[in-house]
């Protein structure tokens, strides 16, 4: 008995497209948290940053004050 609808199997065109599909999606995965996680880090490490800058003016205000003076 001979089936009416030919089982074909994907080609190198068909099995490049989904292996790309694949990819994309893999890296999209792994990447979006990668990406937030690294923007969240760089958030709270600037935060730190801005307090030691501020200590730092602060002291070299305080040394500028004592020459003036």
């Amino acid at each position: 008995m001979v089936s009416l609808l030919p089982l074909q199997i994907p080609g190198g065109p068909e099995l490049l497209i989904i292996l790309l599909t694949l990819l994309f999606t893999a890296v999209l995965a792994l990447a979006l948290p990668a990406v937030i996680a690294y923007v969240v880090y760089r958030h709270l490490s600037r935060k730190n940053s801005y307090d030691e800058r501020i200590h730092a003016l602060e002291t070299e205000v305080e040394e500028l004050r004592r020459r003036v003076d």
